[in-house]
């Protein structure tokens, strides 16, 4: 057997490194899971503050805190920046770290409105760069599983998909949740999930769709509730800064239900027929759950992709595209 060569067990051992542009709570959370990872590591981070980053490197043994984001941009060392900075930023940092030839995973939404990201796909395209939306349930191993039972027939034919999230938000103007200067709004925020829970399991467009919105003083919606008509098929979806909300995932078919509480970050998964418990999913997880993006979108790098084919390009246009039919209709 011909002995392996240093090249590749180099190339084995190697471990994407990453950057992080902002220092919020998600910031933090995608943080804390590179430890369960292990084809990844966390370098550098960096805020428009240096106390800000320098607090965040203290916090989790990163040896580079920078005070502006071009400085991350411009580091050698840097292969990937994860982008956690308010929404109506996405387009414009994502942008400006691919113009850097860096591999780029941006927070949900990637854009605020479907043209922002056709014209980042396009860049990234023409840069020959990695982009990918950080939709972190598609990665889920409870996720994958209710996918699993739906394609084995375990549940009968499709028929409904029910999902809310909604959380009561403290009113605050000037905060990123109520801003509409920073793309504030329940949609953009908490909604994108449900959403992403019927394109990812209907897969197909509505045939029609009804819209119940509420908006706070600042303009933006702050309680909305959707019907998506397939014909044969619904998916009732919700989302709230006004209450909380069940906050579960239910794909409905013919013979049974799967339930998914706290879908968007799911760490178990229900399957009933009728009212009895006939099988039950836990990941087991000790983490907060990005390090399984995180691990996917690592793999995808080292092999020298440009979009993942968990949540492709084309599952963030469409959500896009789905989430302006929606505000359409405010």
């Amino acid at each position: 057997m011909n002995p392996v060569s240093e090249e590749l067990i180099n190339l084995d051992m190697r471990k994407v490194k990453w950057g992080i542009i902002g220092t919020g709570r998600i910031a933090g959370e995608f943080a804390s899971d590179f430890q369960f990872v292990d084809n990844a590591e966390l370098v550098a981070v960096a805020s428009r503050s240096q106390s800000s980053a320098d607090e965040f490197a203290t916090r989790f043994g990163l040896v580079k805190a920078y005070d502006s984001y071009e400085k991350l941009y411009a580091d050698p060392e840097i292969d990937a920046i994860y982008v956690a900075t308010p929404h109506n930023f996405h387009f414009e940092n994502s942008k400006a770290a691919l113009t850097a030839g860096k591999a780029v995973l941006c927070e949900k939404p990637i854009t605020v409105n479907p043209q922002d990201f056709e014209e980042l796909r396009a860049f990234a395209q023409e840069k020959d760069c990695y982009l990918m939306e950080g939709m972190w349930s598609y990665f889920h191993p409870a996720i994958q599983k209710a996918q699993q039972w739906v394609n084995e027939g375990r549940i009968g034919k499709l028929v409904q998909v029910k999902a809310d999230f909604g959380y009561a938000v403290p009113f605050d103007a000037e905060s990123r949740m109520y801003s509409p200067k920073l793309a504030g709004g329940a949609l953009l925020d908490m909604g994108i999930y449900p959403i992403a829970m019927a394109w990812l399991f209907m897969r197909k467009d509505p045939k029609e769709l009804h819209v119940i919105c509420h908006k706070a003083s600042t303009g933006v919606d702050d309680d909305v509730n959707i019907l998506f008509d397939y014909g044969d098929e619904t998916a009732n979806l919700a989302t709230s800064f006004r209450s909380k909300l069940n906050n579960n995932l239910f794909v409905i078919g013919t013979e049974a239900t799967i339930r998914i509480p706290f879908f968007w970050k799911a760490s178990e998964c229900f399957l009933y027929q009728g009212d009895e418990q006939i099988d039950y999913f836990n990941d087991g997880r000790k983490s907060i759950g990005f390090n399984h993006e995180l691990q996917a979108v690592s793999q995808d790098i080292l092999d020298g992709k440009k979009q993942s084919d968990i949540m492709p390009h084309s599952n963030s246009a469409k959500l896009q595209e789905l989430m302006a039919k929606v505000s359409g209709k405010f």
